[in-house]
């Protein structure tokens, strides 16, 4: 069995997406970051599916395999998919008018600036 390098390369990048998917979602359902056990739960999960993900990788690039170009090509784009959905369903999920703090602190210097030359000028 010899794997292409390119593919390998491509099977850890996939994998370690759907890892990263996966503990965010299930930290994120649990509790988020105040929570050690959503972290763990999070993590595990996570590994688990780095591992079985990778696996099946390195199983469609054996010789004897007998699955489908179109399969092969839906198993390798889910990760990136999924993904990419998460981050649009994130930015739209916003408030339209959350602000940041770097936002706030820049409002609150130019207000005691005005302020500071208002008081001088009396």
């Amino acid at each position: 069995m010899v794997m292409n390098p390119g593919m390998l390369l491509f099977g850890l990048f996939d994998s370690a997406i759907a890892f990263f998917l996966v503990y965010n979602v299930t930290k994120a359902k649990l509790g988020g970051n105040e929570k050690m056990l959503a972290r763990i739960l999070g993590a595990s999960l996570g590994t688990i599916v780095f591992v079985v993900y990778f696996g099946i990788i390195v199983w469609f690039n054996t010789d004897r395999n007998t699955v489908s170009q179109a399969a092969r090509t839906v198993v390798y784009a889910a990760p990136i998919v999924l993904s990419a959905l998460m981050i649009v369903l994130v930015l739209l999920s916003q408030p339209p008018g959350k602000r940041t703090d770097s936002e706030e602190d820049e409002e609150e210097t130019d207000d005691t600036e005005e302020e500071k030359t208002g008081a001088a000028q009396s």
